[in-house]
């Protein structure tokens, strides 16, 4: 298992999630060496301009997206998530698009503190995605969030959430995937997801 590592993103916490699954993880800074990667988790915390101009500098922005092309599987996580759309209404950089989705605001509720904090359960949509494996009944998450993604197409929401309004938890297209909660931060459901992800 491969973790891009362009100076942004809970990158400890992944790895030690991964050693407690005795799957190796490598921290991949070096953009070429994204090309030997067989999985790639693309971690994301903070404000999505930072995460899009902080994968540019490092130089990972066409390796990831020629990594996507590849057939191979990449998951983002959290803003990891956010930057597989085209792009956020927090900023101005476009994302890497490679799932038909846009990242939104909540929209203002009475009483709905945002951001949307701690652990909510989801519902799968397609409960038979090897993601989903051992998840779907009472699939509990860790959530740290602002901005909601909502995808265009009903096949591309693999998982959704309720907070307010039902917006898309997890996403998917083919070999691409984007979970918007921290299974790093999910105990066993974050490890059975992670276990899910290094089997895909």
């Amino acid at each position: 298992m491969s973790v891009v590592g362009y100076g942004i993103g809970n990158i400890g916490s992944i790895s030690n999630m991964l050693r407690k699954l005795r799957i190796a993880a490598e921290i991949v800074t070096e953009p070429a060496r994204i090309a030997d990667c067989q999985r790639l988790l693309l971690p994301g915390i903070g404000a999505f301009d930072a995460c899009m101009a902080g994968l540019e500098s490092a130089g990972m922005r066409a390796p990831v997206m020629e990594f996507a092309a590849s057939g191979r599987p990449l998951l983002g996580i959290c803003v990891g998530m956010q930057m597989l759309t085209h792009g956020s209404e927090e900023g101005e950089l476009p994302g890497l698009g490679l799932i038909d989705a846009e990242t939104q605001r909540f929209k203002p509720v009475a009483d709905l503190r945002i951001p949307h904090m701690g652990w909510d359960t989801i519902s799968w949509m397609q409960p038979q995605h090897p993601l989903a494996a051992g998840l779907v009944t009472d699939s509990r998450f860790y959530f740290v969030h602002s901005y909601k993604v909502t995808c265009r197409s009903a096949a591309n929401s693999l998982a959704d959430c309720v907070y307010g309004e039902r917006f898309s938890a997890a996403i998917v297209a083919g070999n691409i995937a984007g979970v918007q909660f921290h299974p790093e931060k999910s105990h066993r459901f974050g490890l059975q997801l992670l276990s899910n992800f290094s089997n895909s």
